[in-house]
């Protein structure tokens, strides 16, 4: 049970009070010591006698005492000097020190017993201090003891709230790692398909150009082969003319060059118009008249059909 400050001061001024009393008392008592009292006078005792019942002492009879007389003058005579005093008290006599001594042992007694009382005192004073200091150093222990137990309990505080911040941190850190790469991957795969598209592109190109290419080389071949092959062109310019219906739009010195795409047996499958001076209803007159003709007649000599013909139309009409 701890111990105000309050009821710490009154103890420590009891303490001092008590001490200061304690010191009075020894100092007087030494002093009472040192200075007995002086020891009573013992009484006399005497009867009174009456001189006329007193008989056979000193004279028969004891005259009158006669009146005093007043002094006269006497002539200047020599006067003994009277006789010398003894000096200082009487001594003592043997009961006079009997209560001497007696006094002196009862006081020494009483002195013995208050020596005997202040110690007693001082002792029980003592022990009031031993439990004071053993109280305070309890509660001091007990104070320590109840620090480090609100230290300790900090410190696991502060260890728990670090834990849950570094977890915190580290839930965090991997949810922004998948995050990223979840980013990445959305990336890559993004990347993945443009590279596919640009790969579906770049064989669409080529086979356009190969197509191209081999229709050119069949082209020349045709050309090669004779003035067959400009007859055979000649036959089919002339089969999507009479297949043509001009429109109302369509002026003279129509000029349009036709890529035209062929399978095996002269069908058409698909018109492009490249380079072309007429309107939109004449280009698309052109297609029509185009498809109208297919199946193109073959080409001379056994000569298979092109995959892509590129024709230039130019009505004589």
């Amino acid at each position: 049970m701890s111990e105000s400050v309050r009821d710490r001061w009154l103890s420590i001024g009891m303490s001092v009070l008590l001490h200061g009393s304690l010191i009075i008392l020894l100092a007087f008592g030494f002093w009472h010591f040192r200075h007995p009292a002086p020891p009573p006078s013992l009484p006399i005792n005497a009867t009174v006698v009456d001189a006329r019942t007193l008989k056979g002492v000193g004279t028969a009879s004891t005259p009158a005492p006669k009146p005093e007389q007043p002094p006269q003058a006497q002539p200047a005579q020599s006067v003994p000097p009277p006789a010398a005093q003894p000096e200082g008290p009487p001594p003592p006599t043997p009961d006079e020190l009997a209560m001497r001594q007696q006094a002196a042992k009862a006081e020494a007694e009483h002195e013995a017993e208050a020596q005997k009382e202040l110690l007693a005192r001082q002792q029980a004073e003592q022990a009031r201090e031993r439990q004071a200091q053993e109280a305070a150093a309890q509660q001091a222990a007990e104070a320590k003891q109840a620090e480090e137990a609100a230290a300790a309990a900090q410190a696991r505080k502060a260890a728990e709230a670090k834990r849950l911040a570094e977890a915190r941190k580290k839930a965090a850190a991997k949810l922004a790692a998948q995050k990223k790469l979840a980013q990445e991957r959305k990336l890559a795969e993004e990347k993945k398909l443009e590279e596919e598209r640009e790969r579906a592109a770049a064989a669409e190109r080529a086979a356009r150009v190969a197509d191209l290419q081999q229709s050119l080389q069949e082209d020349e071949r045709a050309a090669a082969a004779s003035g067959a092959l400009a007859s055979w062109q000649s036959e089919i310019t002339s089969r999507i003319q009479n297949a043509w219906i001009k429109p109302p739009t369509a002026r003279p010195g129509i000029k349009c060059v036709l890529n035209v795409g062929l399978v095996p047996g002269g069908s058409v499958t698909g018109v492009s118009i490249g380079e072309c001076n007429g309107d939109d209803a004449v280009r698309q007159s052109i297609q029509t008249a185009v498809y109208n003709a297919s199946p193109l007649p073959p080409p001379p000599n056994g000569i298979p059909f092109p995959r892509q013909l590129i024709i230039t139309f130019q009505p004589t009409n």
